[in-house]
């Protein structure tokens, strides 16, 4: 009977079933999502710049899905707890990972082994936020200006210590890819905590600090901001040269973004993408961040995949180049 059929029809006939297909496999998958409350795995501490945009984001995303957004912090191991109990959560659209660069782009070339694969066990949905560091000093350090800098790192090699939260981390890659630029050496001193304390008295000579936490001690007179990663002055410190400058070729901002577990049908990640950048878009939640020190950004998933590439290969190199690595 089929063969009576001419083949143009057919062909449509295929296409209408095709597409019924795959309208019931995606009702089946994901009936009128969200249908309960979705879940931000934040792999931070509750105050730090990752929750804070997070909870920010979720608030705008409860407006628009009508349903509740509940920010799960799983702090600890440099972001890898969080990352692994993202990765093995269902598939199913309720759990989002707010990662960072750190997470996808350094750990995996640092550690020998890590509990979840990024780029097998995570679709990227939008990047949040675009995170400038600064370079801080102490207010009365010798060190009062960029060239300051690099000028004893040249004359006096290992003359001056920096300091970061740990191995790989983003304050430690990032004075890496300055040294390497630069042809010089610093000694780097790792912190379990928070360094900020000893640089302010005076103990550890330089740190590159996120603008979220930089930014208020600078505008306070509690630190002098040398240099920022971005490529341009920072709006709410134009008077702070980039370390670009000096360094061409220097490109360090971190970024912040939404993924979920690979599986999560695509019609979920979608509408989680067009509810996330118009969030972001949203002047008050924009303007929020931009308070924040940090950049709203709000790109397609496919924009963003292209990024965190991108930002895998940049680090990957880095940490190569300056042989950082965790035993």
């Amino acid at each position: 009977m089929t063969d009576a059929i001419p083949n143009p029809a057919r062909r449509r006939l295929s296409l209408a079933a095709a597409a019924l297909c795959a309208a019931l496999a995606w009702a089946r998958a994901a009936p009128d999502w969200p249908a309960r409350p979705i879940r931000i795995v934040v792999p931070f501490a509750a105050g730090i710049s990752p929750d804070i945009v997070a909870r920010l984001v979720g608030d705008a995303l409860v407006r628009t899905l009508g349903q509740p957004v509940l920010v799960d912090n799983r702090a600890g191991a440099a972001g890898m707890i969080g990352a692994e109990a993202a990765a093995r959560s269902p598939a199913d659209g309720y759990t989002v990972f707010m990662s960072v660069e750190s997470i996808v782009g350094v750990l995996p070339h640092i550690y020998s082994r890590l509990p979840y694969d990024h780029f097998r066990d995570f679709v990227p949905v939008t990047q949040v936020v675009q995170v400038p560091y600064f370079l801080v000093t102490a207010p009365g350090s010798a060190l009062n200006s960029l060239p300051a800098v690099l000028a004893q790192a040249r004359d006096k090699p290992g003359s001056i210590d920096f300091a970061s939260l740990g191995v790989g981390s983003g304050a430690h890659v990032r004075m890496a890819m300055f040294n390497s630029l630069a042809g010089v050496r610093m000694n780097h001193v790792p912190y379990k905590g928070s360094p900020l304390a000893d640089l302010m008295g005076g103990q550890i000579a330089l740190v590159f600090e996120p603008a979220t936490t930089a930014l208020p001690l600078i505008k306070a007179g509690k630190l002098r901001a040398l240099a920022v990663t971005s490529a341009q002055p920072h709006p709410l410190a134009p008077e702070v040269p980039p370390v670009a400058s000096l360094l061409p070729g220097y490109r360090a901002d971190g970024w912040q973004g939404f993924f979920v577990p690979r599986g999560t049908p695509q019609e979920v990640v979608a509408t989680l993408n067009t509810h996330a950048v118009r969030a972001l878009r949203h002047p008050d939640v924009a303007a929020r961040i931009a308070q924040l020190g940090l950049q709203a950004v709000g790109n397609t998933a496919e924009e963003f995949a292209a990024i965190t590439r991108s930002e895998y290969e940049k680090w990957g190199k880095v940490a190569r180049d300056n042989d950082i690595r965790v035993e």
